[in-house]
Parts: C-alpha cells; structure tokens; sequence
C-alpha cells in the first residue's frame, strides 16, 4: 500500500527533469520585395516641333537625362501624329521614339512603317527611314523583326525603295535572313544583271544610296568590309554583288 504512492513520486519526479518535446517552429512571415520607384512617364520637350535644329538638340540631350521612362499618353499621341507629318517633323518625332526603349515607342515606330505611306517628293520620306533603322535589333519578342520582314519582302511590301531597303537591313539585323537574296536584288538593278534578276518596285532612276545601304548589310551579315561602290562599272558591281551572294549562301548553308 505504500509502494504505489512511493512510485508515483518517483515517476513525477522523473517527469519534471524531463524537458518539454519542442513544437514546430512558427512559419517566418514572407519576405516582401521592395516595391519598384513608381515611373514617372515623361513629357515632349516644349516646343520640340518647331524650334531650331540645335536647340532641338538640346532638348533631346535633356530628354536623355531625364532616364528611360515611357511616354505620356499625350506625348505618344504627339509623337505617332508627328510621324505622319513627314519633312522635319517626322524626323523628331522618330528620333525622340528611337531613343525611348519602351515598348510602345517601338510599336509607334513599326505600326508607323506599316502604314506604307508614300512620300509626295524625294526626301520627305526621311523620318520613316529614321523609323526603319530605329528599330534594328528591336522588338525581339514581339516579333517586330518578323513585321519588318514583311516590309520588305511580303506580299505587300513598302511602296517607298528605300524605305523598304531600311526595313531589309533592321530584319537583317534582328535575325531575319530572308532579305538577303532580295538586297543582293537591290545590287544588280540598273546593271545588266537584272535581266536574270529583275526588280520587284517601281523603277527609279537613284539607287545609289539604297545600293549602298543594301551593301553595307550584306557586308556586315558576311563578316567582311563592305567594298561595293554604287557609282563603279557596270561589271564591278555585279562582281561584288555574285560575291557577297556567294559568301552568304556558304554561310547560311553552315549555320
């Protein structure tokens, strides 16, 4: 009768040296990121249509400065209808887009080619040729590479020829190899060579700064100096023109 009493002591005892088994550890409190700085979205330059060349430089440099922000809803709007202007305007309007990499600066620039406006006079088409090599090497994932492609060598292309060889070069450079037999196209016209390679445009009777543009990509894709001269014999320029084809399509052939 006094061992179970005893017993029980002993075990209580026992119990009380014995440390608690410890429970699960409470779950930490999620580590939150720190919010991104909210952008501010930037505005035009006052007077950035009209006033003069050097002080529009000006203002583009400060625009620089300001950072890389989107653009306002109005100073888009702005800029898209600049575009459309072409002359002078066109050209600040497209270069203002150029130096913005948001998104829908490059998507002004694109719908604005898309648009496949033609110029009323030689040299009115400058800002889209602005809009056209703004865009090389951009758009990648938004398949603005593709859209230029088809610029130039779709079944609607840009009526505008050098406008079109502009659009060549940006695919070219974002991938796009399609455009190459076209360009070397662009090389033989108004030589002999075009009987067995024929334009695809409205004849014109300037090439010399498309020929040149053209060359130049070709060149660069090729990983060699571009020695093609638009103004040189007949024969030279169907010389260079077989060549660059020839190293382009052993080099596409290997890739």
């Amino acid at each position: 009768m006094i061992r179970a009493p005893l017993s029980l002591a002993l075990l209580a005892a026992c119990a009380a040296d014995v440390p608690p088994v410890p429970g699960p550890e409470p779950a930490a409190p999620p580590v939150r990121p720190p919010a991104a700085p909210a952008v501010t979205p930037r505005e035009l330059p006052e007077g950035w249509d009209r006033v003069a060349p050097l002080l529009f430089e000006d203002a583009l440099e400060s625009v620089l400065r300001a950072g890389a922000g989107p653009w306002s809803e109005a100073a888009l709007a702005d800029l898209e209808q600049g575009l459309r202007g072409q002359g002078g305007v066109a050209v600040r309007a497209a270069v203002l887009l150029a130096h913005s990499p948001d998104p829908t600066a490059t998507e002004a620039l694109i719908a604005r080619l898309e648009e496949r406006a033609v110029a009323p006079a030689r040299g009115l088409d400058a800002g889209d040729l602005v809009a056209a090599a703004a865009l090389a090497g951009r758009g990648l994932e938004s398949g603005v590479p593709q859209r230029l492609e088809a610029l130039a060598v779709g079944g609607e292309p840009h009526p505008d020829l050098e406008v079109r060889v502009e659009c060549a070069r940006s695919a070219l450079a974002g991938g796009r190899d399609g455009v190459v037999p076209w360009l070397v196209k662009v090389l033989r016209a108004l030589t002999p060579a075009e009987a067995d390679d024929p334009p695809d445009w409205e004849r014109v009777e300037t090439l010399a700064w498309a020929k040149s543009r053209a060359a130049e990509a070709l060149s660069r894709r090729a990983g060699v100096p571009c020695t093609f001269r638009p103004d040189a014999s007949w024969a030279d320029q169907m010389a260079q023109a077989s060549d660059l084809e020839t190293l382009l399509e052993e080099l596409l052939s290997r890739e």
